[in-house]
């Protein structure tokens, strides 16, 4: 028996057992051209037999009598049926891929178009699950090489992050296709989810390759939530972009195949101009952005004169947490957040055992989010005009 890979040219030679039984194992993901030939017997070929990534394809020929010179073409396809295997699942094409709706060109996207995978809207970390067990049940492997990190079991290629999207992509146009078996045989270890197997294209006889460009532009977007009028609409553009080239180095012998992807994000900042404070340090009292006086490293009323007075509107949502409202003078009275009378609950000295359990009952009595939890009142004296701490991460909330 010769198997032959019709693409690359390559074959590999094979003896059947005295039952008439073979195993070519370990096959490349393509298109092959299999001959049989026996002493008395003519030469059968099989043509067009197409091996997909992960599975096996049973492929039985019956000898006639007769010259080996002659040859029996068989056309017809194998049948799709599979005899070999109870595993479920399904492969998707290049094809497929290419030709599918897929925002964001990550192939993780399709994966619900299996029966049984689900994958929450978006996408993002642990966001798909298989049969309605955890996203980390699942395992990943790309050319046979396993592709889950071990905290949580997500895609290292193509697995994005807690917070953000994928660190690395894998470009589309560089995967042959991908299979998703479920109920998976025992070769593929503990995991009892889907095993997403994906196989990358290689070169082939022939110089092959692709080249596309997509771009994505704000202007018939909505406004985001916190950037109201009158102030300038926010930019938001995508631009994705790449290609991949295929072919030979030594016929028959050697191939090339080389893929790159490219993206490029401009997303607005709601701040209008200002640093977000989580990433540089608060400004000094008396060193506010706009008016030349103000504590606004302490104080929740000073920041949102600043804002004002930098013609940044500060949201109705922002206001309602902080019990603010806008000035001059910019008052604060509690109804957002209690007062906190205690003085040692400040950033200062760090967030306390108090501190932590204030913002927990906070949260779970007003299903507020961690973000908006972050300030904390506090008075240094009865009758104060509404002084307060403000958290690092809280001053984001009221820019937003």
């Amino acid at each position: 028996m010769v198997v032959t890979d019709v693409e690359r040219g390559t074959s590999r030679a094979l003896t059947t057992d005295e039952a008439g039984a073979y195993v070519a194992a370990d096959l490349q993901p393509g298109t092959y051209k299999i001959r049989v030939e026996s002493k008395g017997f003519k030469a059968v070929e099989r043509l067009n037999v197409v091996i997909e990534v992960a599975t096996d394809v049973r492929a039985d020929f019956t000898l006639q009598p007769g010259n080996i010179s002659e040859i029996v073409t068989v056309t017809e396809d194998v049948p799709l049926v599979n005899t070999t295997s109870a595993t479920l699942g399904g492969t998707l094409s290049n094809k497929e891929i290419n030709d599918l709706p897929l925002n964001g060109r990550n192939y993780e996207n399709l994966l619900q178009l299996r029966p049984g995978v689900m994958r929450y809207p978006g996408g993002g970390f642990s966001t798909t699950s298989t049969n309605g067990l955890r996203a980390e049940d699942n395992a990943y492997l790309v050319d046979g090489l396993f592709n889950s990190e071990p905290f949580s079991g997500q895609g290292i290629i193509n697995g994005a992050g807690i917070a953000g999207d994928s660190a690395t992509i894998l470009p589309i146009d560089s995967i042959q296709e991908f299979n998703i078996q479920e109920n998976a045989p025992a070769e593929y270890g503990w995991k009892p989810g889907a095993i997403v197997n994906v196989g990358l294209k290689s070169g082939t006889n022939h110089i092959h390759g692709t080249a596309f460009a997509f771009g994505r532009d704000g202007a018939m977007d909505a406004r985001n939530f916190f950037n109201t009028s009158p102030n300038p609409k926010l930019p938001r553009t995508l631009e994705q972009f790449g290609g991949s080239l295929g072919g030979p180095i030594i016929k028959d012998k050697a191939f090339f195949f080389g893929a790159y992807e490219g993206q490029r994000y401009n997303v607005g900042n709601s701040f209008a101009g200002i640093t977000s404070p989580s990433m540089v340090p608060m400004p000094a009292a008396g060193n506010c952005v706009f008016l030349p006086t103000g504590d606004c490293a302490n104080s929740i009323p000073d920041v949102i004169a600043d804002l004002q007075a930098g013609g940044i509107t500060v949201s109705p949502a922002s206001l309602k947490i902080a019990g603010c409202s806008l000035g001059p003078p910019v008052t604060c009275n509690g109804s957002g957040f209690p007062l906190n009378n205690n003085p040692s609950i400040n950033i200062t000295n760090g967030f306390n055992k108090r501190h932590v359990l204030f913002r927990q009952q906070l949260r779970k009595s007003r299903g507020l989010s961690r973000a908006a939890t972050e300030v904390a009142f506090q008075h240094s004296h009865p009758g104060a005009s509404g002084g307060g701490k403000l958290d690092l991460d809280s001053k984001r909330t009221l820019g937003e």
